[in-house]
C-alpha cells in the first residue's frame, strides 16, 4: 500500500503545472450581457408530441385506446383530449371511429370516479354538439344503453350523475330522436329511481321510495330533481308528436306553362274500423303502453303531492312544496296531452273516459278539497338573503301562478260536464281568474301565456255546461277579459294577445256560446274594435274567419265599425299580410278576402264612404286589380 501512495505522490509532482496571473479584483464576473436567439426548426415543431404545457399529446389510436384504460388519470387525459381536439375544429377525422368514440366516453356514466364521470360528460356534450343528428342516430342505441345502465346502477352516486348526462341528451339530441329511440324505455327507469313495485307483478301499485342515501339533499328534492328531468322527456314526446309531416303538393298539368313535380305523393288514408272487423279491443298497442304510463304515475305523482302537502294549520307552502307541486302539475298536463294526441290519432276516447273514472275525484280531494277551499296555494315569503334564483320559475315565486294556473285546466279536463256539485269548485276558479286578470299588467309573457290556457277550457271548451251552473261568475270573467284585451293589457310578446284574439274569436263564430253570453250587448267593445286590426301590417286567418262569420250574421255593431273604418281599411289593403293557414295563397286572394265583408256591410253604408274610397282607388292606377273587384263587389245583387 504505501508503495503505491509513493508512486502516485511522484506521478503528481511530475505534471506540468500551469501558473498564471491572478484577475485583478472586480473583474472575476461572469458576463450575462451578451444576446441570445431560439433556434426553432418548423417541422420539429410541427411534429412536436407535447403541448405549451409539457403535457404529452397523443394519438388518434392511443386516445382511443386509453379511453379503456385501468387508470382513472389515463381515461381523463383522453377525454380532455378529444375534446381539446374537437374545440379546435378537428372533428372530420372522428368520423369513421365513432363507434369506438360513443363506446369509450359513454362508458364513463359508470365511472367509479366522480372526477372521471363529470369529464364523460362534458366531452359527450361537446361531441354531440359537432355532430350532426344524422351521424349520430346510428349510434344513439349505445348512449342510451349506458345511460339506462346508469340510471339503474346499484351506488347511488352514479344513478344521481345519470341526471347530468341526460341534461346533455335533452340539450344536444332533437326531440324526435329521442323520443323515437328511447323514450318509452328511459321514462320506466325515472319511475323506478323513485319508486319500487310492491309486487313483481309490473303493472301493480308501485310505493314511493326514501331518499337515495347520500345526506347532501332531502328526499323531496330528489324526486323533484328526478321529476323535471321526466317532464323534459314527456315534453319530447309531445313535441315530437306534434311536428307536422310534409305535405305533398299535388301539380296538374299545363301544356303551356313549366310544371315542377314533387317526388312525395299524399297517401290515401283508411278509414275503416279495423278493430271492429277483427273484433279486437280499440285501445292499440300504443295506447296500453300509455296507460301503463297513468297506472303508475298517476298514483305516485298524488302520493309525492300528498307528503309535502301543507296542513290546516299552516296553509302556505314551504320551498320545497313549492317546487314539488309545480312539477306534479306540469307532469300531469303533459300526461293529458298524450292522451289528448293518441285519442286523435286513433280516434276513440276510451282512454280519457278511463282516466276520469278512476282519478277524478282523487284529484280534487288532494289538490282542491271537495269544494276548492285549499285553491290557490301560495308560498313562504322566502327570507331577504335568498337570492331572486331561487324566486323563479323552478317554484312559481310566492304565489304559485304556475301551480295555480295549472290546477284549473286539469279541474276542467277532468270535468268536462259539471254539474250542480262542482258549481262551488268552480266558482273558485273563475274567481281566481278574476284575480289574475287584474294583475296582468306585473306578469311577464310566459305566466300570460299560462292564463290563456287556463282561460280557453273556462270561456269555450267547457262553456256549455258552466253557464247552466255557474252562468253570473262565467260571463263577468268574459267581460274583464274583452276589457283586458281592448285596453291591450295583454302583451303582443311571445304571442300572448294573438292566442287571446284567437279565443274570443272562436267564440264568437260559435253561435249558441254567442247568444247565451249575451251577444252583441256583451261583445260590443270586441266587436267594435275588431275591425282595428285590418289596419295592422298582419292579420291572422282565425281574425278574418271570424269577422266574416260576424258578416254573416248580419252583426250590426261589427259591420257599422267596419263601415266607419272602410276608407283606411281600403287604402291599407295593400300592404296588409294574412298569417296562418292561408299564407300560401295568392296575395289577391287575400284580399278579396277583406273586400268580401263589404258586401254585406254595404247596407249599413249611410254616408256613401265606400264609394268615396272607391273613387280614391280609382284615381291609383297601380290599386286597378282590387278597385275593379270592390266595385264588383258593392255592385252585386
Amino acid at each position: 500500500m504505501g508503495g503505491h501512495h509513493k508512486k502516485n505522490l511522484r506521478a503528481e509532482k511530475a505534471k506540468v503545472k500551469l501558473k498564471g496571473a491572478k484577475l485583478p479584483k472586480g473583474l472575476n464576473v461572469t458576463k450575462t450581457d451578451f444576446k441570445v436567439r431560439k433556434i426553432e426548426i418548423r417541422e420539429q415543431l410541427k411534429e412536436s408530441s407535447y403541448t405549451e404545457f409539457g403535457q404529452r399529446q397523443l394519438n388518434l389510436k392511443e386516445t382511443l385506446s386509453r379511453l379503456k384504460h385501468h387508470s382513472v388519470k389515463f381515461r381523463q387525459d383522453a377525454l380532455r383530449n378529444v375534446r381539446d381536439s374537437l374545440k379546435s375544429g378537428n372533428a372530420d377525422h372522428l368520423i369513421g371511429h365513432l363507434n369506438v368514440l360513443f363506446q369509450g366516453i359513454a362508458a364513463g356514466a359508470l365511472d367509479m370516479e366522480r372526477s372521471a364521470r363529470q369529464e364523460s360528460f362534458k366531452t359527450l356534450d361537446v361531441l354531440l354538439e359537432a355532430l350532426q343528428p344524422q351521424a349520430v342516430a346510428p349510434f344513439f342505441h349505445v348512449i342510451a344503453t349506458y345511460l339506462r345502465c346508469a340510471m339503474t346502477h346499484v351506488l347511488p352516486a352514479i344513478q344521481e350523475d345519470s341526471l347530468l348526462m341526460l341534461d346533455v341528451l335533452l340539450q344536444r339530441v332533437p326531440p324526435a330522436l329521442l323520443a323515437e329511440r328511447s323514450a318509452s324505455v328511459i321514462i320506466g327507469n325515472f319511475i323506478d329511481m323513485i319508486s319500487r313495485a310492491r309486487h313483481d307483478n309490473e303493472r301493480s301499485n308501485r310505493t314511493l321510495t326514501l331518499n337515495l342515501g347520500q345526506g347532501k339533499q332531502t328526499t323531496v328534492k330528489w324526486r323533484t330533481k328526478v321529476l323535471i328531468r321526466l317532464q323534459q322527456i314527456l315534453g319530447t314526446l309531445v313535441s315530437s308528436k306534434n311536428a307536422k309531416a310534409p305535405v305533398a303538393r299535388v301539380v296538374h298539368f299545363e301544356e303551356m306553362r313549366p310544371q315542377y313535380y314533387n317526388v312525395l305523393c299524399p297517401t290515401p288514408k283508411d278509414n275503416r274500423d279495423i278493430y271492429a272487423i277483427l273484433k279486437e279491443p280499440k285501445l292499440s298497442a300504443e295506447g296500453t303502453q300509455l296507460q301503463t304510463y297513468l297506472e303508475q304515475l298517476l298514483p305516485l305523482l298524488q302520493d309525492n303531492w300528498l307528503e309535502v302537502r301543507p296542513q290546516p294549520q299552516q296553509p302556505l307552502l314551504s320551498q320545497d312544496a313549492a317546487a314539488s307541486l309545480h312539477v306534479v302539475i306540469s307532469l300531469m298536463s303533459l300526461l293529458w296531452t298524450l292522451v289528448a294526441q293518441h285519442e286523435t290519432e286513433h280516434n276513440t276516447k276510451e282512454l280519457s273516459d278511463w282516466l276520469r273514472k278512476n282519478y277524478a275525484q282523487k284529484f280534487v280531494v288532494n289538490f282542491l278539497d271537495k269544494d276548492g277551499s285549499r285553491f290557490p296555494y301560495q308560498q313562504i315569503p322566502l327570507a331577504a338573503k335568498k337570492s331572486t334564483k331561487d324566486k323563479g320559475a323552478v317554484d312559481g315565486g310566492e304565489l304559485c301562478l304556475p301551480q295555480n294556473l295549472g290546477i284549473v285546466p286539469l279541474t276542467c279536463k277532468f270535468f268536462p260536464n259539471p254539474n250542480e256539485k262542482q258549481a262551488k269548485l268552480y266558482g273558485h276558479l273563475i274567481s281566481y281568474m278574476q284575480q289574475c286578470l287584474e294583475r296582468l299588467n306585473s306578469m311577464p309573457p310566459e305566466q300570460q301565456l299560462l292564463v290563456v290556457a287556463s282561460l280557453r277550457p273556462l270561456l269555450l271548451e267547457n262553456a256549455t255546461s258552466l253557464l247552466n251552473i255557474v252562468a253570473d261568475p262565467l260571463i263577468s270573467l268574459l267581460s274583464v277579459t274583452i276589457e283586458s284585451y281592448v285596453g291591450q293589457r295583454f302583451t303582443t310578446r311571445e304571442g300572448v294577445a294573438t292566442r287571446v284574439l284567437n279565443l274570443l274569436c272562436e267564440i264568437v263564430e260559435r253561435s249558441d256560446l254567442y247568444k247565451r253570453f249575451g251577444g252583441e250587448a256583451r261583445f260590443a267593445p270586441f266587436l267594435s274594435y275588431l275591425p282595428q286590426l285590418l289596419l295592422k301590417p298582419t292579420v291572422g286567418e282565425a281574425t278574418l274567419r271570424a269577422m266574416a262569420t260576424l258578416c254573416r250574421q248580419l252583426n250590426g255593431v261589427f259591420m257599422s265599425a267596419l263601415i266607419q273604418s272602410s276608407p283606411k281599411v281600403i287604402s291599407h289593403l295593400v300592404k296588409l299580410q294574412v298569417t296562418g293557414d292561408s299564407e300560401a295563397e295568392d296575395k289577391f286572394e287575400n284580399q278579396k278576402r277583406v273586400l268580401n265583408l263589404f258586401y254585406y256591410a254595404r247596407e249599413s253604408d249611410k254616408e256613401g264612404q265606400l264609394e268615396r274610397a272607391l273613387k280614391q282607388l280609382e284615381e291609383q292606377a297601380e290599386n286597378g286589380r282590387i278597385a275593379g273587384y270592390l266595385k264588383a263587389v258593392l255592385g252585386f245583387n
